[in-house]
């Protein structure tokens, strides 16, 4: 069933709403009474509200009766992309009515209890998988809003049809106007007011889009306010750069989404690393606002304060995942805090108001960089509650698997804080962390934190970029993923054989189009883009054209160390989900998170993507790993209390909600990354009736 005002479902769902809201009024209670009372709980938020803690105060689902938790529906969303297709989706659910997106960004609206289809937009959206909706209400005036690529969509939430006042017909174009770069928005914004406050992500090369967090009118589309993450010449922070590199310079964008403080109108943001990654020489300075958290008020985008993680990186230790509004009691003394959780393992606690840390920070002192004109930070500010272990240790699978890697890294500087080189660098956690951006939950009244994090050594190495034209774009656009020599990376497959698969043609058009989670690379010219795919059909082809003069150097690949069989190099645990007292920083528990499927019978963890949901009834639930699994965690010990293999891997943070005081959980399972199979299914999970 497809679409229209006269939906049965819906005018059935409107009705009821404008009926108890008459009710409230005749009997003077506020609208905010009757959410708390009503059956009806929504999910009406990206995890679960402003603050993001992925908590729900649901608790029909308890420790004693979750091992009845059963399949309710499952919907098929279709739309995949080419090669592996993924979908990172959390949805809404309000009124009943759950909206989502399929792995294209075609959104849709189902009714929340049986997953029958209501409608299914048009619209086809280009770039990155997108990992939730935004919902703003006015009165009669109901949108479901949500970035696709460099677009912002608005669609009426009874129909789906395009808003045609926003914008132009519906939808604006993201991009700020002065560069021509790679640009999309792949995590929803915060809706505030009347405002829709996004970030962006960007290329990690020179010469990318400076980062910058705008607010956008939620009626009309019309930008509200900005402020510059990347300082402009002459702006705050532009101090911290070397004179003159902000113009060449890019990133420090805001790509995981932020936290809100309703009351105060404060705005949390956690912001990526400087471009170039990995090579600073371009940059030198501390390069504010990169790897920090700012807080800015949301009504002005005003700064208020802010705290910078890493100065001058060099690791693309890039902020991974929103922070999360938590509280804590010390001396008696209840604190408002933010949580911000880090790639390096690392979580940081601020006071909102003053920004003040309430965790120790040491400082510990960097290394000389071998690289000519690069300038590391003398010190690096580390916090002292660390949710990883900060130091690899080598494998003990079996015999093969340490002489395996042993040999692998034994030329690696193994240094902490040591700065890329054309040898390589052991370094750890890894590129995605430690933390990544499924983020954390939060359960109050125990005043716990809840994530998930992965512990996987990484090889870094750059090198001198080849003075070729062809050669150079290939470095700076596609070596990264592919790496240097075109053998694949943890991000790209192999490209040596690719002139013997598809032909020139089809390797245009998946440069200029993008394909499963490439993004497409339209800003180049033709005469670019034609010079890359001669290269990788021909790379022993002379290459004269326009060499490059002065000496530069390129990212090599992001490599994981890796034994024979592909699994991680190190000792387990290789991925856990935990549990820790913000008031004093312990951890409470700590289990092995997942398996891979290759080897489903070692336990040790894998690496995860996407994050929990707390309830009230004491109960975690969680996919994320690549081994298919939905999971539910005793927040008391981290015991498993129940499980159920997806279609896919739910590479989600799941949402909850309850109808007519039946209480739902749904994970999209979307799959595709880390390989095979990609999926497009939503599963809804609930009790069953009882007699």
């Amino acid at each position: 069933m497809r679409l229209s005002l006269t939906n049965p479902v819906l005018f059935k769902k409107n009705c009821m709403k404008k009926f108890i809201l008459l009710l409230t009024l005749i009997s003077g209670c506020s609208p905010d009474t009757e959410k708390q009372t009503s059956t009806n709980q929504n999910w009406d938020t990206y995890l679960g509200d402003p603050g993001r803690s992925h908590y729900s105060h649901l608790s029909e689902i308890t420790r004693e009766n979750v091992g009845q938790l059963a399949l309710a529906w499952t919907y098929d969303s279709g739309e995949m992309r080419e090669g592996n297709s993924t979908m990172y989706t959390s949805p809404l659910i309000i009124d009943g009515v759950l909206y989502g997106l399929s792995p294209k960004l075609v959104a849709f609206a189902l009714d929340a209890a049986t997953g029958e289809e209501l409608w299914r937009s048009n619209y086809v959206g280009p770039g990155a998988a997108q990992r939730g909706l935004m919902w703003w209400e006015n009165g009669s005036d109901r949108r479901v809003i949500y970035p696709a690529g460099s677009e912002l969509i608005a669609l009426n939430a009874d129909t789906g049809q395009p808003i045609r006042t926003f914008g132009v017909n519906g939808s604006i174009n993201l991009k700020p106007e002065d560069k021509e770069v790679p640009f999309f928005t792949s995590v929803p914004g915060v809706v505030f007011e009347d405002k829709l406050i996004l970030g962006f992500s960007t290329a990690e090369s020179a010469n990318s889009q400076a980062g910058m967090i705008r607010a956008f009118d939620a009626r009309t589309g019309a930008e509200v306010w900005r402020f510059n993450s990347l300082p402009r010449e002459g702006g705050l922070g532009s101090d911290t750069w070397q004179e003159g590199s902000l113009e060449d310079s890019g990133g420090a964008n805001n790509w995981t989404g932020m936290a809100l403080d309703e009351q105060r109108g404060m705005l949390f943001v956690p912001t990526g690393s400087a471009t170039p990654d990995f090579y600073g020489a371009s940059r030198t300075g501390d390069n504010l606002f990169a790897n920090s958290l700012i807080a800015l008020d949301a009504r002005t985008g005003d700064y208020r304060w802010h705290y910078q993680t890493v100065r001058h990186d060099l690791w693309d230790r890039d902020l991974p995942s929103p922070p999360t509004l938590v509280q804590l009691e010390r001396n008696g003394v209840l604190i408002d805090a933010v949580a911000l959780t880090t790639k390096s393992g690392h979580l940081f606690l601020f006071d909102r108001d003053t920004g003040e840390s309430l965790y120790e920070i040491y400082e510990e002192e960097g290394l000389p960089s071998s690289l000519p004109g690069e300038v590391v930070s003398p010190t690096q500010p580390v916090s002292s509650v660390a949710f990883t272990r900060q130091k690899f240790e080598l494998t003990t699978r079996n015999q093969e698997s340490i002489d395996y890697v042993s040999q692998l890294i034994e030329p690696l500087d193994q240094r902490p804080w040591a700065p890329p080189t054309t040898a390589g660098v052991l370094f750890y956690p890894a590129y995605d962390g430690g933390a990544e951006w499924g983020g954390s939950a939060y359960l109050p009244g125990d005043h716990k934190l809840i994530l998930n994090a992965q512990e996987i050594g990484g090889i870094l190495r750059v090198y001198e970029r080849p003075p070729g034209f062809a050669t150079g774009l290939y470095s700076e656009n596609c070596g990264a993923c592919h790496g240097a020599d075109r053998t694949g990376t943890d991000r790209g497959p192999s490209l040596l054989d690719i002139a013997a698969r598809i032909s020139s043609a089809q390797i245009n058009s998946i440069v200029r189009e993008g394909r499963g989670n490439m993004p497409g690379f339209e800003y180049l010219e033709s005469y670019e883009r034609s010079a890359i795919v001669g290269y990788l059909r021909n790379p022993d082809m002379e290459d004269l054209q326009d060499p490059t003069q002065e000496v530069d150097y390129a990212f090599a690949g992001y490599l994981r160390v890796r034994d024979q069989d592909g699994l991680p190099g190190n000792s387990p645990p290789w991925g856990t989900l935990n549990s820790i007292d913000l008031a004093s920083g312990e951890i409470d528990w700590q289990v092995n998170f997942g398996n891979y499927p290759s080897h489903p019978d070692l336990n040790w963890g894998a690496e995860s993507y996407g994050g929990p949901v707390v309830t009230e009834s004491g109960l975690i639930f969680i996919a994320a790993t690549p081994d298919r699994m939905f999971r539910v965690y005793d927040v008391k010990d981290g015991s498993i209390l129940w499980e159920y293999e997806l279609s896919a891997a739910g590479f989600a943070t799941p949402a909850m909600y309850s109808i007519d005081g039946k209480q739902y959980v749904v994970i999209a399972a979307g799959g595709g990354r880390m390989g095979p199979p990609s999926g497009s299914q939503y599963f809804a999970f609930s009790l069953p009736k009882l007699n």
